[in-house]
């Protein structure tokens, strides 16, 4: 039997899976993240596409169709039949000018792959904390259920039923009956989050091998030097960088494409002939000199923009260390302090009750060190999930 069970806890934690192997499964599968990098991917033709030239213009054209014989093609030498082919030159380096705003738009694509996945992550570790902290609570209620339950037991075998005595174990009873309905309840958030978790690593997860552990947190000097790290900061630089090259390329449109146009003319009975001819368009109108000035303007939009993203990430770190901490200092105050003198109380009392004393103060004293139990509990879980929030705006996967 014993052999039995052994086995049994060993294809349980070989299930098992810690937190990162989920994290690593979900980003290499998620859909949402694939979607990103299909466009990512295209993004490698665009690049291509910005060193093309425009498509030469080909057509064709009739001249010079008489009424009074609309079919008749030798009336006179300017009946012609002509094909003619249009091309445009781009000049003044404008094809490098493209082909740097699509590298940019691609950085940014990249640097938005990454902060989806610094995303998912965040969630994940938060989803399995949920679950970790409500699994905690539905099993210390549990343990004080069964203990409640000895402990009522040994109160009416050794005390004789009187009118007080029946009152305290039916408020017994009634701390008991509120214990199972919160423990449904949690039993429902539970299943809730799990079916969160299946989506965010699309797959089932049967248990999770981490631990909620508290640890001293880190400097705060720590997570603000990880700003430069974070995905979505990289993206708003990259987004600046994007107007920058449409600024440059936008610059260079006041210099005109030159064109050159060769017709082909075919005459009935007359020689055939060509001509050639060499155009630009005209920018007299003052149409490139607005849209630099709009160009301009929307670079420095996407730089002040940046700065006041990593500000804002600053401030968060900082938002977040100050929970951190307080969680920390909370946790040590419940354990070393709270926790110790209750669990002391609880000792006298449940000795007390085989000497006649009051089932009430004992219930009472449970339902005090369970409430710290799960605020230990939710403390370490808040701490957990605050760390995780500093991990996503620090770029940790």
């Amino acid at each position: 039997m014993r052999i039995l069970f052994i086995v049994f806890l060993f294809v349980s934690f070989s299930k098992a899976q810690t937190i990162n192997q989920l994290i690593h499964y979900s980003t290499k599968k998620h859909q949402s993240l694939q979607s990103i990098k299909h466009r990512l991917s295209a993004m490698d033709e665009r690049i291509q596409k910005s060193q093309k030239w425009a498509n030469p213009d080909l057509s064709l054209g009739i001249n010079d169709i008489q009424f009074r014989k609309p079919l008749s093609r030798d009336e006179e030498r300017m009946q012609n039949q002509a094909i003619n082919f249009k091309q445009k030159f781009p000049w003044f380096d404008k094809l490098d000018a493209r082909k740097n705003v699509a590298l940019e738009e691609k950085h940014v694509i990249f640097h938005s792959l990454e902060a989806a996945q610094v995303a998912l992550a965040y969630n994940i570790r938060t989803t399995a904390y949920n679950i970790k902290e409500l699994q905690l609570r539905i099993r210390i209620i549990h343990k004080y259920m069964q203990l409640a339950r000895q402990n009522i037991k040994l109160y009416t075998d050794y005390i004789s039923v009187d009118t007080m005595s029946h009152a305290d174990s039916v408020s017994a009873e009634l701390s008991l009956s509120k214990l199972e309905i919160r423990a449904e309840r949690y039993t429902s958030l539970l299943n809730a989050q799990k079916e969160k978790l299946h989506y965010l690593v699309q797959k089932k997860v049967k248990n999770i091998s981490d631990k909620l552990t508290m640890i001293k947190p880190k400097s705060l000097k720590y997570y603000l030097a990880g700003i430069r790290k974070n995905p979505n900061y990289h993206r708003k630089l990259a987004q600046s960088d994007v107007a920058r090259a449409n600024k440059s390329l936008i610059d260079l449109e006041k210099y005109p494409d030159p064109y050159v146009q060769v017709g082909y003319f075919n005459r009935t009975d007359y020689p055939d002939y060509t001509s050639v001819s060499v155009g630009i368009s005209l920018p007299i109108y003052g149409t490139e000199e607005l849209n630099s000035e709009i160009a301009q303007k929307e670079s420095l939009a996407r730089q002040s923009e940046s700065i006041d993203y990593k500000f804002l990430i600053k401030s968060q770190i900082r938002q977040a260390y100050v929970k951190l901490t307080e969680a920390y200092k909370i946790y040590n105050i419940i354990q070393k302090q709270s926790l110790p003198q209750l669990d002391h109380m609880l000792e006298l009392s449940s000795s007390a009750i085989e000497e006649g004393a009051d089932l009430f103060t004992y219930t009472n004293i449970l339902e005090q060190k369970l409430a710290l139990e799960e605020e230990r509990i939710a403390i370490i879980a808040e701490y957990m999930r605050t760390q995780a929030k500093l991990k996503s705006l620090t770029g940790v996967k």
